[in-house]
């Protein structure tokens, strides 16, 4: 969450809700390139039954956005998932600048192991920066998309990632042997936007109700500082593993209020989230948060946010 937003974009602001399709692309090393995949066009031999989910606000607004990046992705590579060969995971990025697409495209790492979407800025609301979500190259992706939020004064978005996963045991899945889980990448609304921060929620939750969405995650920046936050949360019927750290933890639960220059009026908070809609037996470990010593070669903090980590299994 950033509360210095230099760009007024009100009156571009979409005037009602709207689902754009979107492709997913993979790194073409032959011709050097990103291609995109169509659905259906490869299917995995085997489905996964668990996968990591991190979600990232990486800060649009502060300077030094490339060196930033290139230090995000480093530090996702070698602190947070600890391996050269990244496990099966989802990637959910938020407020990247649109100067930074360059960097992450062109990251050797990212090219040899992950799908990306959007693959520009053009399915933004605001050229400037939106949301990016990277997919490791072994999950089965069914489908992308992007609801662009009317309710939003600040291009705000719910990028959809559509995943298949095999369960375990199918019977506690209906007799189902593969499950589609639908990931939602989201930030919601900044500042004293409680109304637009509600119905952009509950927006979400509506996109994991779609046929044949058996279960589904939103996970991202819900700037959630309201007094409400965790009963809305709730009353859609999700549940925040992220709650019991909280309680145990307080204030070292929290992802964003430690890295301000100014006095804000808005005290640190767990405002980075990821939920899940409870079904069968899937199941979420309690985020494990990652950051605290995130910072580039000239000791710049990569984000005024905080990580998140968690295990998704069917």
């Amino acid at each position: 969450m950033s509360y210095s937003y230099p760009y007024d974009h009100t009156s571009s602001a979409p005037q009602q809700n709207k689902l754009h399709a979107l492709k997913f692309y993979r790194f073409h090393a032959g011709k050097k390139c990103w291609k995109h995949i169509a659905p259906g066009q490869r299917r995995e031999r085997v489905l996964h039954s668990d996968l990591s989910i991190i979600t990232w606000n990486v800060d649009f607004t502060s300077g030094k956005a490339v060196e930033r990046i290139n230090e995000a992705l480093h530090y996702l590579r070698y602190s947070v998932l600890q391996s050269k060969t990244p496990p099966p995971c989802v990637i959910l990025l938020q407020e990247v600048h649109s100067k930074v697409l360059p960097a992450i495209l062109e990251n050797p790492w990212i090219q040899k192991h992950f799908y990306l979407t959007p693959i520009d800025n053009l399915k933004w609301p605001y050229n400037i920066y939106g949301n990016i979500t990277l997919i490791e190259r072994s999950v089965s992706v069914i489908n992308t998309e992007i609801l662009w939020f009317a309710a939003s004064n600040m291009g705000r978005t719910a990028l959809v990632t559509d995943v298949r996963l095999a369960p375990l045991e199918p019977e506690l899945y209906e007799g189902r042997r593969e499950v589609n889980i639908r990931i939602i990448n989201t930030h919601l609304e900044s500042l004293d936007n409680a109304e637009n921060r509600a119905e952009q929620l509950a927006l979400c939750v509506e996109l994991l109700k779609e046929e044949p969405i058996y279960a589904g995650v939103i996970g991202g920046d819900f700037n959630a500082f309201d007094e409400d936050s965790t009963e809305q949360v709730k009353d859609h019927g999700l549940v925040d593993t992220g709650e019991t750290v909280e309680k145990v933890k307080g204030k070292a639960s929290h992802t964003w209020g430690f890295h301000e220059k100014k006095p804000s009026k808005f005290p640190s908070g767990r405002f980075d989230k990821i939920v899940f809609t409870p079904r069968g037996d899937l199941s979420m470990s309690p985020p494990v948060i990652f950051g605290q010593d995130a910072t580039t070669e000239d000791g710049e903090w990569v984000s005024d946010h905080y990580g998140l980590r968690t295990n998704l299994a069917v």
